[in-house]
């Protein structure tokens, strides 16, 4: 009786762990009992359930507990439960092949359950478990449609999601690029967990990604503030609290806000300057403000503390694609797909590669319509296009190049066409090219280029004509042709302000020598997530050694000095896609020896259309007022130019 009691008192204390969800202790009483009453059936019942719960699966296999077909179904269920969590873990923190391991596993524990049930089938309430966990786990291995695909059936079918899977549903639609909807998902889910990290990290970037960058700015600003320094088990810095604050600080990078986020992150540097979170926003920074060759240098400096990060390879990959470093970058995107090749950033850069191999067309028009008087004739238009291959042997590309020039005088019209076919060879700093051409003007032509640009601030290029291209058709008229060469220096402090200086000779065949130099300062006043407002100050002038003997507009000196102002608004924008309208106001003060000086007034209305990665769209009409030989001519504008990969 004594010995029944003891183990009715141990079964006892037992069941009250269990209650308490005190899996370990309840597992060590339930097992005391079973040392006193092998037999008691009861108790083993309670040391497997213990068991399952801790994920001592083999254990509790060992214990040859009496189970129904219910109990061996949760059984599984619990073992796939604990293998996505784990795996989970591994995905985190593992390299290589071992990082999905797991969750593969576990994955292929449910195929068939899945495919069943998105082919119609019904399922109980574990099987709805499994199908949930396996939310979490096509999540974490990089497989969002099928996410998306679960999710939308299970609610499809009335069936409950529990909020810990919100996040991850809605971290899978804005990987699929569905932002909106990622966003309601994450607001429901922190109305169930205010405090979730990942589910407030995720809004932030939902926001982001719908063009909503003060939304976003106030959320993560607003997060990152109440998130503790220290945490709370052991008071050692909160890691979270720094991705929080290094988000917040992207969250300028993201608006187009570069200043501020340049001050905020130089403080974060001085706070800690060896973390590797706020290192990886420098770079981002850095990359903003067009300064990729410092980018790059931030990202290699992260990666010699991190070398089996995929995303840091891929940072590294397209910077060097940039910088037309192509086995670098080709190596570097190669160690990016060994260690994650089904991640978004991997299979982004992936497609950035795909873009750099196809052919390309560039062609640029423009159209113009004034007074008979206007040295450009009453309608004139031009076309120059270009037509590259796909890369060479990395570094070169063959083009055709097609130049189509046209004007109606008063006396007829006047056409100018030359075509051509040429290398562009393009590597490290330099880029070069080379055309033989022939057409209008008879005499076969060759036109060089050559660009330098040593480091991110300046670029120094070049470019010789024997026959040139972009002729004043008066000139064509009267059979004279030209030849020409361009030399400039650009110095670029970052996306706010650049200077240019460039000077020019052309030399024409009825012996004029025409002289020029030119001057420019452009500054970005005011940017953000929608406006822009930028200008440009130039000043230029030109010497013709003719003068006005020549059959074509040839003043002996001109000069003029203008200043522009442009407003750019985005008006939409959805990743790869977006439309911008422009309007350009130019004011200035022309002179001409002989003639004095006149006003010059322009005006110009453009749209710029991203339609995807590989095709862009500009075209703008405007009204250009300026003297010539002191009488001012008005000439109404318009332009076109496209840009295809294919």
């Amino acid at each position: 009786m004594l010995l029944i009691g003891a183990a009715a008192e141990a079964a006892g204390i037992a069941e009250s762990y269990e209650a308490e969800e005190d899996w370990a202790a309840a597992l060590g009483a339930y097992l005391a009992v079973l040392e006193r009453s092998p037999k008691d059936a009861a108790a083993r019942k309670g040391a497997w359930r213990a068991a399952t719960r801790l994920g001592l699966f083999e254990q509790a296999a060992r214990l040859e507990a009496s189970l129904d077909e219910n109990e061996r179904a949760r059984q599984e269920g619990d073992r796939i439960a604990l293998e996505i969590r784990y795996g989970r873990v591994d995905a985190r923190t593992l390299k290589g092949p071992e990082r999905y391991r797991r969750l593969g596993a576990a994955l292929q524990r449910t195929d068939a359950l899945a495919a069943a049930f998105l082919g119609g089938e019904e399922v109980d309430a574990e099987g709805l478990r499994r199908l949930v966990d396996r939310l979490s786990a096509l999540w974490m291995r990089n497989r969002p449609a099928e996410v998306v695909q679960l999710y939308e059936a299970l609610q499809a079918k009335r069936h409950q999601v529990p909020g810990w899977a919100w996040s991850d549903a809605a971290g899978a639609y804005l990987a699929l690029r569905k932002p909106q909807l990622a966003e309601g998902l994450y607001r429901k889910a922190l109305a169930e967990s205010p405090d979730g990290f990942d589910a407030n990290l995720g809004l932030f970037y939902a926001r982001v990604e719908s063009e909503k960058h003060d939304e976003a700015a106030a959320h993560i600003d607003a997060f990152a503030a109440r998130v503790p320094s220290r945490r709370r088990r052991d008071g050692l810095t909160n890691d979270e609290r720094r991705s929080a604050e290094v988000a917040s600080d992207q969250a300028r990078i993201y608006a187009d806000r570069l200043d501020e986020a340049e001050q905020r992150i130089r403080r974060r540097l001085d706070e800690t300057r060896f973390n590797a979170e706020v290192r990886g926003a420098e770079a981002s920074l850095h990359f903003a403000r067009g300064w990729t060759r410092q980018g790059e240098a931030d990202v290699r400096r992260n990666l010699g503390r991190d070398p089996d990060s995929p995303g840091l390879h891929v940072d590294r990959a397209e910077a060097l694609l940039t910088l037309q470093r192509w086995e670098e970058a080709r190596a570097e995107l190669a160690a990016a797909q060994n260690l994650d090749p089904t991640s978004g950033p991997v299979r982004r850069a992936v497609e950035s590669f795909g873009l750099h191999e196809r052919r390309e067309l560039y062609v640029d028009s423009g159209y113009g319509a004034g007074s008979s008087s206007d040295p450009h004739g009453t309608r004139d238009y031009r076309i120059d296009a270009w037509l590259y291959s796909g890369p060479l042997a990395e570094q070169w590309r063959a083009f055709l190049h097609h130049y189509n020039s046209w004007a109606d005088f008063d006396n007829g019209s006047t056409r100018w066409i030359r075509t051509g076919a040429g290398l562009e060879w393009r590597r490290g700093d330099w880029r070069a090219t080379g055309e033989v051409n022939g057409g209008s003007g008879e005499k076969v032509g060759a036109l060089a280029t050559l660009r330098w640009q040593p480091d991110d601030y300046w670029r120094l290029y070049g470019s010789a004509e024997s026959q040139a291209n972009e002729m004043p058709l008066q000139a064509v008229r009267a059979n004279v042709t030209a030849e020409r060469a361009t030399v400039g220096v650009d110095w670029r402090a970052s996306e706010r302000r650049k200077l240019g200086f460039a000077v020019s000779a052309m030399d024409f065949s009825d012996d004029n020598r025409r002289r020029g130099i030119g001057v420019s300062w452009f500054e970005r006043w005011l940017s953000g997530p929608r406006w822009i407002f930028e200008s440009t100050v130039g000043i230029d002038g030109s010497e013709n050694s003719l003068g006005t003997g020549a059959a074509y507009f040839n003043p002996p000196r001109d000069r003029s000095a203008w200043v522009n102002g442009t407003f750019d608004y985005l008006t939409f924008r959805e990743y790869d896609r977006s439309f911008r309208q422009r309007i350009a106001v130019t004011l200035g003060d022309y002179w001409q020896s002989n003639f004095g000086g006149g006003g010059i007034k322009a005006i110009e209305y453009q749209h710029r259309w991203e339609l995807g990665r590989d095709l862009s769209l500009r075209y703008s009409i405007g009204r250009l007022v300026r003297p010539y030989d002191g009488v001012q001519e008005a000439r109404n504008l318009a332009t076109m130019s496209v840009l295809w990969r294919f």
